[in-house]
């Protein structure tokens, strides 16, 4: 028994100090830097900006989740079509993808329950 709590114990402490060490780095992913529009979920359950823009073609859309819940992010055309895959972040993590996108307007929204006043235009040219 002494020596199974000797061993666990050391164990514990072992991952403590690996832990402890990590350098500053976060398990966050970052959004990629080659992203052509990052949008941030921030707190109050609202997009960062009301407004982004994009060059026409393959847009690669990053979104990050810096408020205290999930979120979805998707985009629609005016006439609320889905144009490509829903973006999903949890608490502090971020997600990516890219759409094809034709000159026009977009829409940007989560589609959580309650979360209507997350929405925001995105301007393709």
């Amino acid at each position: 028994m002494k020596r199974t709590l000797s061993v666990v114990v050391g164990l514990t402490l072992s991952t403590a100090v690996l832990a402890a060490c990590g350098g500053g780095s976060s398990d966050t992913p970052a959004a990629p830097v080659d992203a052509d529009v990052v949008v941030k979920s921030v707190t109050g359950n609202k997009l960062d900006k009301a407004e982004y823009t994009a060059t026409a073609g393959a847009v690669k859309i990053a979104f990050e989740g810096e408020s205290s819940t999930n979120h979805t992010l998707l985009v629609t055309t005016p006439d609320n079509k889905t144009v490509g895959n829903k973006l999903k972040v949890q608490i502090g993590g971020s997600d990516s993808g890219t759409f094809d996108l034709a000159t026009g307007t977009y829409n940007l929204l989560c589609d959580v329950p309650g979360h209507d006043q997350m929405k925001a235009t995105l301007v393709v040219g």
